[in-house]
């Protein structure tokens, strides 16, 4: 397999960016999919609505029926591929996944997936400052070493491709949830209210009241629709609303 250069490939992907449309945004990923010689690829797009709900967005490029019936059988709660991805955040190679092999639920899911064709395979994770989990896989029918070897050639390609995707679908998918905007003494208050602080060691801190302290604690609850500080906490960090300092 020929592979276009990096950078020719980043050129290619300004296209991703540019689509005005999700149908727009799926014909150039099926472009770039056939570029890399996947013949069946998705981007699905899991949001958390709160810690025990969240949506799933799809770019669909996968064979007909496939889809339907891996939701209604519910195999993502036994998914190797994606057992994996939420954990890690390197590509991999379908058949290096771990903790396929002694599980009869996920041997059934990917033997059901063999049977619509998507028999080798190579998934990208992506994880987002907002609680997100992102999944690029694209696949082909064969299977053996070259196929494998053609998948593992693309990886790099597929990380910049997933990474292009997934700032397109954010801005073109209706997104479930739309996190407030925190002023930044909102987001001190609560990270350090994370930190386990109570509203004086708080004010002290940061050099304001008490008072002002649970103002702005009672603000953040408002603004994010919830009424104790511990509820306010969760939802920010489900949200990435507030992250631990970077440096």
């Amino acid at each position: 397999m020929t592979l276009m250069t990096l950078p020719q490939f980043r050129e290619s992907l300004q296209a991703v960016l540019r689509s005005a449309d999700l149908p727009a945004l799926h014909g150039q990923m099926q472009a770039l999919a056939q570029q890399l010689g996947f013949e069946h690829f998705v981007y699905a797009l899991r949001v958390p609505e709160n810690f025990t709900q969240s949506s799933i967005l799809m770019v669909d490029g996968y064979p007909p029926g496939w889809t339907d019936h891996y939701m209604a059988q519910a195999h993502h709660a036994h998914d190797p591929v994606i057992r994996y991805c939420s954990r890690n955040i390197l590509p991999v190679l379908w058949h290096e996944v771990p903790g396929g092999g002694p599980c009869p639920n996920a041997r059934r899911v990917m033997g059901e997936a063999a049977e619509h064709g998507l028999r080798t395979g190579l998934s990208v994770p992506l994880h987002t400052p907002h609680g997100e989990l992102g999944i690029l896989s694209g696949t082909v029918s064969r299977t053996g070493r070259a196929a494998q070897a053609d998948m593992a050639q693309v990886q790099a390609h597929a990380h910049l491709l997933a990474t292009h995707v997934h700032e397109a679908m954010r801005r073109l998918a209706p997104m479930p949830l739309q996190p407030p905007a925190l002023s930044p003494r909102e987001q001190q208050v609560l990270r350090w209210a994370a930190d386990g602080k109570t509203s004086w060691e708080i004010s002290c801190l940061l050099h304001i009241s008490e008072r002002t302290a649970n103002f702005h604690l009672h603000t953040v609850a408002q603004k994010l629709g919830v009424f104790s500080r511990q509820h306010a906490i969760a939802r920010a960090l489900l949200l990435g609303l507030i992250q631990p300092s970077p440096f």
